[in-house]
């Protein structure tokens, strides 16, 4: 399977927790698509979105983690530091806010599309525990060559009474975060001590890969955080990007005649950093 042939599989299980006869889910859906797009213009005004409900988690998969991962792909594609990386034999991921799946259907597509198999062990940080049901089998969808692997670690980054006591993940080679801190924005004075941190207790030569909106609203604080906890950014752009929908439409199968194209276009900023 590739990516887009993994996403379906997955938006299958979802599709079929959904209630409803396929009028109503796709009525559903529709609606949930239009309404995720609203709520993501008002992030700043302290909007909160549930993604333990499916139809949320098909919407949500159908329409952004389909461009999210295809962000994450192209980024690592274009940057020396982060291939060089996945020449290594093992290579740990920790994907902060990851439950959606994005970034490690992108680090998947780069594997893919450039041959490479080292042993790679992705560790899910999410608050959201039904995430976890979308991407625990993901090993057994790929070509048996990319020994690759899931793990869920249900995280409140809100909550130091949650993530307090989980530090193993900090021994990862790479930590990402996929449009995480915007949705955690209007949270920030909660969640800032747990990036503190993380920030500080990662282990030296740990690459950061963030990728969120444009707005300093939501880049700023990643950029604080990495001068006052030793991050070298090593690349630093706000850009219009245009996702590469070169896998087949028709992997998608269904759902793209009922749905349409997922996000296309995207005004991104993206750091890639190192800790010192």
């Amino acid at each position: 399977m590739n990516c887009f042939q993994i996403i379906k599989s997955v938006l299958d299980e979802a599709y079929s927790q959904i209630s409803g006869n396929e009028e109503e889910k796709d009525s559903f859906i529709k609606a949930k698509l239009d309404e995720l797009i609203e709520n993501y213009k008002r992030l700043l005004d302290g909007i909160q979105i549930d993604y333990s409900n499916p139809i949320t988690r098909f919407a949500y998969i159908y329409k952004y983690v389909t461009s999210h991962a295809n962000l994450v792909y192209t980024i690592i594609e274009d940057s020396d530091e982060l291939n060089r990386i996945f020449d290594q034999e093992k290579v740990n991921v920790a994907c902060i806010g990851g439950g959606p799946g994005s970034d490690f259907l992108g680090i998947l597509k780069y594997l893919m599309r450039n041959e490479k198999t080292p042993k790679v062990k992705f560790q899910l940080c999410d608050r959201e525990k039904t995430w976890a049901e979308s991407w625990s089998d993901v090993d057994d969808k790929v070509d048996p060559k990319f020994t690759i692997s899931t793990s869920y670690l249900p995280l409140d980054v809100t909550d130091p009474l949650d993530w307090r006591s989980h530090t193993k993940y900090f021994q990862s080679d790479i930590f990402t975060m996929i449009y995480f801190m915007s949705e955690l924005s209007s949270l920030r004075d909660d969640a800032n001590e747990y990036f503190s941190n993380l920030f500080s207790a990662v282990k030296s030569n740990a690459l950061f890969l963030f990728i969120d909106n444009n707005n300093p609203e939501f880049y700023d604080w990643f950029d604080e955080l990495a001068k006052e906890h030793g991050l070298e950014i090593m690349e630093s752009r706000e850009t219009d990007m245009i996702v590469p929908f070169d896998e087949n439409k028709s992997d998608l199968g269904e759902y793209y005649d009922k749905f349409s194209y997922p996000k296309l276009r995207a005004n991104v900023a993206y750091r890639i950093g190192r800790k010192i």
